[in-house]
């Protein structure tokens, strides 16, 4: 119990005081085709980690992507959890990161933009400091 702690202590004192953690996952976005004005789209989203950092599938706090309505587009889901499933991994961590779909439907063309939260828990795999880190995104949508 003590090593488990004293590495927690070691993992917290490497970072200076006050230093922000690394925004360890990110999100690209691709719509799975051309946007058109009234009709459903998806949008596919991919996930990449940090070398170094991997995603916790099976944490209290899953992989979670919350979004903002915007005048203009009609959200089906606010709110897309990462499927846990991932065939490839002996553990609690993700081999392959999910895809998930944001399917969207604009009123009309123009640019638009989706402000959202991506909300995760992630572990360094060199010193097994673990924690949840929620971060800002913002899906880009041109729509014709």
């Amino acid at each position: 119990m003590q090593f488990v702690l004293g590495i927690l202590l070691i993992a917290q004192l490497s970072l200076p005081p006050g230093a922000p953690l690394p925004q360890v996952l990110t999100a690209s976005f691709k719509p799975a085709a051309i946007v058109k004005a009234g009709q459903k789209t998806d949008i596919v989203v991919t996930y990449t980690a940090l070398k170094g950092y991997v995603i916790d599938r099976q944490p209290q706090t899953p992989l979670t992507l919350k979004l903002t309505e915007v005048p203009g587009l009609k959200l089906d889901k606010t709110e897309i959890v990462a499927p846990k499933d991932d065939p490839k991994s002996k553990d609690e961590y993700y081999v392959d990161l999910p895809k998930v779909r944001v399917t969207v439907t604009a009123a009309k063309a123009g640019k638009y933009e989706i402000p959202g939260k991506l909300i995760y828990f992630f572990c360094n795999k060199s010193d097994g400091f673990c924690a949840k880190q929620t971060t800002d995104v913002k899906i880009p949508l041109q729509v014709q």
